[in-house]
């Protein structure tokens, strides 16, 4: 309040006509208010949708799984036995590499499908959610959307994933085929009475869902990334609205 009081006096002082002047003042009493219902909202779903559109944006660029070091997909551990043993036939390094970039590139491809649901639901986003999320932990807004979203990703993501999985890799066998075959084999050993008998645990990874969810992982990875950094520096985002909502949520409503 002592700034708000310092500006109006300073205004008064230099003269009524000083325009610019009495204009900063009023700025500066307009971005100290709380932020309306309607502007909570607004800032929520502009900072959501900027957020989400670059997460996809990123994820689906060409390399944008494959070249990752944090978000390349490779098969899962359990797969170990079939890597070694394809690795040992000519050219078999090479299927395997195939094998993981076509998973990948699969990655990238469905990621394009994110933008669209993840803005149909920051639509969708109440009052009552947007409160909740700018009073809640750093990672809110992104828990939110990995609520409202998962299943929809799911339905959008798995058709290219699998298609990616089922291709044929050497005489015809896929990937997802050697992964059965491996995980089949193996669990019978482990169900049977000598499997048990030293205590053998059946493999239950599903191959098309441990893509799909190193997938999902990094889309809302990302979106987290970009709210932690909203958050942290409010002041640091282009867009008017989402500083003073979310400054306001830093320095105000965090404290009640």
């Amino acid at each position: 309040m002592r700034l708000i009081a310092l500006c109006l006096i300073a205004a008064l002082l230099i003269g009524c006509n000083n325009q610019g002047l009495l204009q900063t003042a009023r700025d500066t009493i307009e971005n100290k208010r709380a932020p309306t219902n309607a502007q909570m909202i607004e800032a929520l779903k502009t900072a959501l949708n900027d957020g989400a559109a670059d997460a996809a944006l990123t994820l689906s660029a060409e390399g944008g799984f494959n070249k990752s070091s944090l978000y390349k997909i490779f098969l899962p551990p359990e797969a170990d036995t079939i890597v070694k043993n394809v690795k040992l036939i000519p050219n078999g390094a090479k299927l395997i590499d195939d094998a993981v970039l076509r998973i990948n590139s699969a990655a990238e491809e469905a990621a394009k499908e994110a933008t669209p649901i993840f803005a149909k639901a920051i639509s969708d986003m109440t009052i009552a959610d947007a409160v909740g999320i700018l009073k809640g932990e750093q990672n809110a807004a992104t828990r939110y959307l990995q609520e409202k979203t998962s299943g929809a990703l799911k339905t959008a993501f798995a058709p290219k994933i699998n298609a990616a999985l089922a291709k044929p890799l050497i005489a015809g066998v896929s990937a997802q085929n050697s992964w059965d075959t491996l995980t089949g084999g193996f669990n019978k050993v482990a169900n049977s009475l000598a499997g048990k008998a030293v205590k053998l645990e059946p493999v239950k990874t599903s191959i098309n869902d441990y893509v799909l969810d190193k997938a999902l992982f990094a889309l809302f990875n990302e979106v987290g990334k970009t709210e932690a950094q909203i958050r942290a520096n409010p002041l640091a985002s282009s867009k008017a609205i989402v500083q003073k909502v979310f400054d306001y949520a830093k320095n105000a409503l965090n404290k009640d």
